[in-house]
C-alpha cells in the first residue's frame, strides 16, 4: 500500500508538500499540485482520512439523535439526511435516545468529545432551552420538533396549518361530531395541531364536549390507537369523524372501529397524518396530511453543513409544505346522523 513519502517521491517534492495539496492550501503552484495528484493517481493513494481529520480536530460526522428508529415516519427523515451527509462525504451516526431526556443529553455531549461535528435533533420537545449550551458552541438543528421560543435552526412543516386543512374538509363534508386522538407527549407538533383543531371548530361555532379529545401515548403506537378510539365509539354521542395525530394511531383506530362493527368511512371518518407506507397497505386507505419527510431531512442535512462551513445564516426557520391526500377513510356524513 502506496504510503505519503510514496507520492512525494514519484511526485519529487517533499512530503510536506504532498500534505499541503491534500489539505487543499493555496501555498502550493498548481503546475507542482498537478503532479502531486498524478502521483497520487498512478500509486492509488488513499490518504488517512481519520488521522487528517484529528490533525484538523475534525470528526467528519454527523450526529442524529432520534426518539424512536422504529418508527415509520422518522425513516424517509433519516435517508434524506444520510444520502447529503454521503455528498459531503460525512459519515452518519445515530443516536436512538428513546424519548428520553437524559438520554438526548447524553448523546449532544459526543459534541463536546469532539466525536461528531454537529447535530441534528429529530424530536425535540417544548422548553429545551438547555440545547442552547451547545447550539452555542456547536453547528445543531433541530428538525421536524422544535422550540419556538428557542433560538435554534429547525425545518418542519407548519402543523397548526396542516391541522386547519383537516377540520376545514371534514367541516365541508358536514361533519360536526368530530374527536381528535392526539398524543401525550410534549412536542410542538402535538400542541400546534391540537390547537388548530379547536380554533378550527370555535371558527365555525362547533362545540363538542370534552370527551371528544382523547390521548394515545407519547409514542404514537398503534395500539395505543385502538384503546383511544374505543374509547371514543364507546360515548352515547358518537363522533362521526377522528382525526388522528398519526398514521400508526390512525390504523389503531381503524382496526378497533372494525372490531365494533362500526364501518370506515360508511359509520364513521378516520383520518392520519404523516403518510407512512402502511396507509396503502390494506383498504380502505387511509386519508392523511403528507409531510415531505425526505426534504425535511435534507434540507435540515444542508442547514447543519451550512453551519459546519461557517457559511453565513440567512434563514434559522424553513417550513416546508405540507399536503391533504384524500383517500377511502374519508366520506361525507351520512343520512343518519
Amino acid at each position: 500500500m502506496a504510503t505519503i513519502a510514496d507520492v512525494a517521491k514519484e511526485a519529487k517534492v517533499s512530503v510536506a508538500t504532498v500534505s499541503r495539496v491534500l489539505n487543499n492550501q493555496d501555498l502550493v503552484r498548481p503546475e507542482t499540485a498537478e503532479r502531486v495528484y498524478d502521483a497520487i493517481e498512478k500509486l492509488s493513494y488513499k490518504p488517512n482520512i481519520l488521522a487528517r481529520n484529528f490533525r484538523k480536530n475534525e470528526s467528519r460526522v454527523i450526529l442524529i439523535l432520534a426518539p424512536n428508529i422504529t418508527n415509520p415516519y422518522y425513516s424517509h427523515i433519516l435517508t434524506g439526511i444520510g444520502d447529503v451527509a454521503n455528498e459531503i462525504e460525512y459519515s452518519a451516526l445515530i443516536f436512538n435516545t428513546g424519548d428520553d431526556p437524559k438520554r438526548e443529553k447524553k448523546g449532544m455531549e459526543m459534541l463536546k468529545k469532539k466525536r461528531a461535528d454537529g447535530a441534528i435533533l429529530l424530536a425535540s420537545s417544548l422548553g429545551c432551552d438547555w440545547l442552547l449550551e451547545y447550539a452555542q458552541e456547536y453547528p445543531v438543528v433541530q428538525c421536524s420538533e422544535y422550540d419556538d421560543k428557542v433560538d435554534i435552526s429547525h425545518v418542519a412543516i407548519d402543523n397548526y396549518k396542516a391541522a386547519q386543512d383537516v377540520m376545514e374538509y371534514l367541516i365541508d363534508l358536514g361533519h360536526k361530531r368530530i374527536a381528535t386522538i392526539s398524543s401525550q407527549n410534549n412536542y410542538i407538533s402535538t400542541s400546534l395541531r391540537l390547537k388548530g383543531y379547536k380554533d378550527t371548530l370555535h371558527k365555525h361555532g362547533i362545540k363538542n364536549p370534552n370527551d371528544y379529545i382523547v390521548f394515545s401515548t407519547g409514542d404514537y403506537s398503534f395500539k395505543s390507537g385502538k384503546r383511544a378510539a374505543a374509547q371514543l365509539l364507546q360515548l352515547k354521542s358518537r363522533p362521526t369523524a377522528i382525526f388522528c395525530i398519526s398514521d400508526r394511531v390512525a390504523l389503531g383506530a381503524i382496526s378497533q372501529a372494525k372490531e365494533m362493527g362500526v364501518r370506515v368511512p360508511e359509520d364513521l371518518t378516520i383520518i392520519g397524518f404523516d403518510d407512512v407506507e402502511d396507509t396503502m397497505m390494506f383498504h380502505p386507505y387511509i386519508t392523511t396530511v403528507a409531510q415531505p419527510c425526505y426534504e425535511i431531512g435534507r434540507r435540515a442535512a444542508y442547514m447543519l453543513y451550512g453551519q459546519m462551513t461557517k457559511q453565513k445564516i440567512t434563514q434559522k426557520e424553513l417550513l416546508l409544505k405540507h399536503e391533504l391526500i384524500i383517500r377511502e377513510s374519508s366520506a361525507p356524513i351520512g343520512k343518519r346522523d
